[in-house]
């Protein structure tokens, strides 16, 4: 079983290496891709997604004792240290090797750009070592005035009292446990920034997406009154002056835009025409299987929405009502959950069969990252309001890939995070049992029971420390700012014959001929 498990967790691995290859080279622009950004945006979301499916393994060990694989004995301890190693090296690759990275292409495009000739590799390098080091200063910076401002720092800077402040500051007498800890939780707030703003707008949306069906008949209407409004209105311009050399600037920019929006529109009502003749094709009996798979695919997705939506509202309703301490330690339960959580008891129940739990979490990460890319895709990485970059298949720079996975890494983690919220009695305690007596039996272990006996698993010893909130914005999200009709975003004025495809969601015109 031992060699079995690893067998499985080294094919997993291998297909997050290859899923992340695809991944890169399907929205990546080809003749600006380089070999840097390929390897560092698999190493980045390959190590994010191997701390994941490492999870089940803390929990057996949790469950079942130290686990032998060979000659190695893997125990909690070794557990921790992994931990330790991987958080230490997504934060590396997230604010060291991703912004150098970054800075690498940017001045060399930059360079390119201006003077029209390649940047010594040599010179590259320096410049963007400088730049990085900028970045990691300022990061630093605001570090420091964030742990000098944290709560539980309460020795002031005094004459002579120097080495005291600074050993408080750091928590050396704990090895520095609580400096670490304010430090991971704004690495986690970061990412709980992402997970608002993309993940839950895939959770809500990207089911609705594919389980809904484009009307032609509407979409034809709505093109021929948008037209004859076009026409109105050109005319209504026209109609103010007797000759067209009489037309001022503005109008005449205005007819401008006008003549646009309906060659755009002309453009979209030939490629519903096209769709029609498809319909009537026998290519329309496998358009009507392909819609089938989707129709299916959307409803599993909505069930799974469905299901992370309720685990969350029961968990997070368990811990705000029966928490001992509140939001002093997170909402941390002393004893085990009194709503049913679906999604705690199923893993719960496959770990018992060790290693299929590493299949549903796995299936629970693939998802979360669909989600997370559908939302990326429609949302945009953006700075509050202002947009910066687009994820568009096969037009995508090398930089936004980078930034890209800078999200996924802090989305990824916050699932992780999340999984003491979604599933509080799996991540913490697995499936151990503690034996009272005869006539009651066995009851699951729980901060109640003797802690020598039950074992927390490290991964919960340490998340359980941060303090945490799981935002729950899906359904709010899907409420307040349901989509409107694709023809409505033809009134946006950032809108060419080369995006309306993708503004409209229409097939490309190679798969329509």
């Amino acid at each position: 079983m031992d060699i079995t498990t690893c067998t499985i967790f080294a094919i997993f691995v291998l297909i997050i290496f290859i899923l992340c290859g695809i991944f890169y080279n399907y929205f990546v622009k080809q003749n600006e891709s380089t070999l840097l950004t390929l390897v560092v945006f698999i190493l980045s979301l390959s190590t994010t997604f191997t701390l994941v499916l490492f999870i089940p393994i803390d929990i057996y060990l949790v469950s079942n004792g130290n686990l032998e694989i060979s000659n190695l004995e893997i125990s909690q301890k070794l557990i921790s240290r992994f931990y330790n190693s991987m958080f230490w090296t997504l934060i590396f690759e997230a604010y060291i090797l991703v912004p150098f990275s970054y800075f690498y292409l940017k001045n060399k495009k930059s360079y390119k750009n201006e003077f029209d000739d390649n940047l010594e590799v040599c010179e590259n390098v320096f410049e963007s070592l400088k730049k990085t080091i900028y970045f990691i200063f300022f990061l630093v910076a605001v570090s420091i005035i964030g742990l000098i401002y944290r709560p539980g720092h309460k020795i002031p800077m005094e004459k002579g009292k120097e080495l005291d402040y600074i050993s408080d500051l750091f928590d050396v007498k704990h090895t520095g446990e609580s400096a670490i800890l304010f430090l991971m939780g704004c690495v986690v707030f970061i990412g709980v920034s992402f997970w608002v703003s993309y993940t839950s707008y895939g959770l809500a949306c990207l089911p609705i997406e594919l389980l809904k069906q484009k009307n032609i008949e509407y979409d034809k209407k709505e093109i021929e009154y948008r037209f004859e409004n076009l026409k109105e209105k050109e005319a209504m311009i026209k109609k103010k002056y007797n000759t067209l050399n009489e037309i001022k600037d503005d109008d005449r920019d205005e007819i401008l835009k006008i003549n646009n929006m309906k060659r755009l529109l002309s453009k979209y009502n030939y490629k519903l025409q096209e769709i029609e003749k498809i319909s009537e094709s026998w290519v329309s009996y496998i358009i009507g299987i392909a819609l089938t798979f989707r129709i299916l695919t959307g409803l599993i997705f909505l069930t799974f929405s469905s299901i992370i939506f309720v685990s969350l509202l029961a968990s997070i309703t368990d811990k705000y009502f029966n928490s001992i301490c509140a939001y002093k330690c997170g909402f941390v339960l002393d004893q085990i959950n009194t709503l049913y959580n679906i999604v705690d008891s199923s893993l719960i129940f496959f770990s018992k069969y060790f290693p299929l739990d590493i299949l549903v979490l796995a299936s629970l990460a693939l998802y979360i990252f669909c989600c997370s890319v559908y939302g990326i895709i429609n949302v945009g990485i953006r700075i509050f309001f202002i947009p910066l970059y687009k994820l568009k298949p096969k037009k995508t720079s090398p930089e936004t890939m980078l930034v890209f996975s800078f999200v996924l890494i802090h989305i990824i983690l916050v699932l992780i995070m999340s999984l003491l919220t979604i599933a509080p009695n799996y991540v913490t305690y697995g499936i151990q049992n503690i034996k009272i007596d005869d006539e009651i039996g066995y009851i699951k272990c729980s901060l109640k029971t003797d802690k020598h006996i039950c074992k927390m698993s490290v991964l919960s010893r340490f998340f359980n420390k941060i303090f945490f909130v799981m935002y729950t914005l899906s359904l709010l999200y899907t409420i307040c700012f349901k989509k409107s009709s694709y023809l409505d975003r033809l009134n946006d004025p950032n809108l060419s014959s080369e995006n309306l495809d993708e503004k409209m969601n229409l097939l490309p015109m190679e798969k329509l001929t």
